[in-house]
């Protein structure tokens, strides 16, 4: 059984990303980690510092993780696109699939968490674990993650690396093909485009540590920029991602609005 984490990111603290890649060693035999700003984003580019991807194949190697860094040549047009190709290079020689975001710390006994999706049925395509977001004195991007302060909730986690995987319109709707037919791996929405594969509860001690709010400011106020204006997107296009003739991005670094 081989498990491929797939990360992605763009510029964060390398000490950040070695903890991050400490904690899929945990679960994952392998590591994707792809680099890269989306075009609306604040102060975006290509690549991130390199030190960063050095810190990610560093940690990678101690940990005896397999690791492959993908730096892109272009700008990425947004978190849809970005995703469904980490999703999709993520399946290639591999059972499951682990989204892994650069804030997130996995916490479990790697024997355990093996051995538990080891066991899981054939028929079960998503499981879920719990996460839990610190709390801090930082400002949150939006509301929802002032929400999440100090809770832990259950998200899906593992996919099984089905063919055909791929993100559609949100960042955090997945979709791929089951014997033949497209179902959804994770949606909203039980009567939609496809059936919705049903997420199971991975059966062991493993929790997700979302570190989102002890990002520093300047990360923090990034992010809500970006959250801001991809919600006009999403009003004027009904998708996430950045298109031929849409308006130049407003970057509301103020505004913690209401997700």
């Amino acid at each position: 059984m081989i498990v491929t984490a797939a990360l992605v990111w763009w510029d964060e603290h390398p000490e950040d990303l070695a903890e991050c890649v400490r904690g899929m060693a945990n679960i994952a035999d392998k590591v994707l980690a792809v680099d890269g700003a989306y075009r609306r984003y604040p102060s975006a580019t290509v690549t991130s510092n390199p030190e960063q991807a050095q810190a990610i194949r560093e940690t990678a190697a101690k940990m005896d993780l397999e690791c492959e860094v993908y730096e892109p040549k272009s700008l990425w047009a947004g978190q849809v696109e970005k995703r469904s190709f980490t999703l999709r290079r993520a399946a290639k020689d591999a059972d499951w699939i682990a989204v892994v975001d650069a804030d997130w710390v996995i916490r479990a006994k790697r024997k355990f968490a093996r051995a538990a999706l080891e066991a899981v049925r054939p028929d079960v395509d998503v499981l879920s674990v719990k996460m839990y977001t610190p709390r801090s004195r930082m400002p949150f991007a939006t509301s929802w993650h002032r929400k999440q302060a100090g809770r832990r909730f259950v998200i899906p986690h593992l996919f099984r690396a089905l063919p055909g995987i791929m993100v559609e319109q949100r960042h955090w709707w997945y979709s791929a093909l089951k014997d033949g037919q497209r179902v959804w791996l994770w949606h909203p929405s039980k009567s939609s485009t496809y059936p919705v594969r049903q997420p199971v509860p991975l059966n062991c001690r493993y929790e997700i540590e979302h570190r989102t709010l002890l990002r520093d400011e300047r990360h923090i106020l990034d992010s809500r920029a970006f959250l801001n204006d991809r919600e006009l997107v999403v009003a004027e296009t009904g998708q996430e991602d950045d298109l031929p003739g849409l308006f130049e991005p407003k970057f509301d670094f103020e505004t913690e609005r209401v997700y």
